[in-house]
């Protein structure tokens, strides 16, 4: 009768089982937003990097609280607004991933059908050179690339362009989930970077700074939208 090795056959189970790791990335960067422990969320917020634009600004449109899924972002109204943070500088990367999610989603948004609206972007900027806004009343860029959570008939992975920043900003829904379903997103950046706006290769930019924001300006039911995200991860 042949002996089998037991100890072998499970640890040859165990390691088929387990996710090859090789081509895993390099944590090299992470922003938590399920820290907080007390005091106004707007100072903590702020103690991270980040600085309040548009409806941001003002609560009665878009409120901030904390809940079990981190920082909960809510559109009261119909809404724009940002929370852009500067001091994310991440000299080499490859991919984000984001855990996230969204518990009511605007009215009728659409990118398919030209109601460029959200419950909650992600923009991440690359490179220090401005590129041109198409406008004489909105300040150039850098590139960027703004990944947000859809449903209904948007195309995930689809680089949608905007209004504005035709040559430097794309906005790509990178995953739809339920309604509160908390979902972590991986998108490969510098491959969308190369495929975007450097389809020659030889362009190797820095991530310079992020924003958290969303757009309900276009959106039913008064514009209303609730979304939450508990924390960024860049790897290279």
């Amino acid at each position: 009768m042949r002996i089998v090795n037991t100890s072998f056959v499970i640890f040859a189970l165990l390691m088929a089982a387990v996710p090859v790791c090789a081509n895993e990335g390099t944590l090299v960067h992470l922003l938590r937003f399920s820290d907080y422990e007390s005091g106004p969320v707007e100072e903590w917020l702020q103690g991270k990097g980040f600085q309040f634009n548009e409806d941001a600004k003002y609560r009665n449109r878009i409120d901030l609280d904390i809940g079990e899924n981190g920082l909960v972002i809510e559109a009261k109204r119909r809404a724009f607004g940002m929370m852009a943070n500067e001091s994310v500088n991440v000299p080499e990367f490859t991919y984000i991933e984001i855990d996230w999610g969204v518990n009511k989603f605007p009215e009728g948004a659409s990118y398919e059908q030209g109601v460029r609206n959200e419950a909650i972007m992600v923009f991440i900027f690359m490179g220090d050179e401005n590129q041109p806004s198409g406008s004489l009343f909105i300040p150039n860029s850098p590139y960027f690339i703004g990944l947000f959570l859809c449903h209904g008939d948007d195309r995930i992975d689809h680089p949608y362009e905007g209004s504005y920043f035709k040559k430097g900003g794309r906005y790509v829904c990178a995953d739809r989930p339920a309604p509160g379903q908390l979902v972590t997103t991986r998108f490969d950046l510098l491959e969308a970077y190369r495929s975007y706006f450097d389809k020659e290769g030889d362009d190797d930019p820095a991530i310079s700074g992020l924003a958290v924001g969303l757009d309900t300006k276009k959106a039913g039911d008064g514009g209303r939208s609730l979304a939450f995200i508990r924390e960024i991860r860049f790897y290279r």
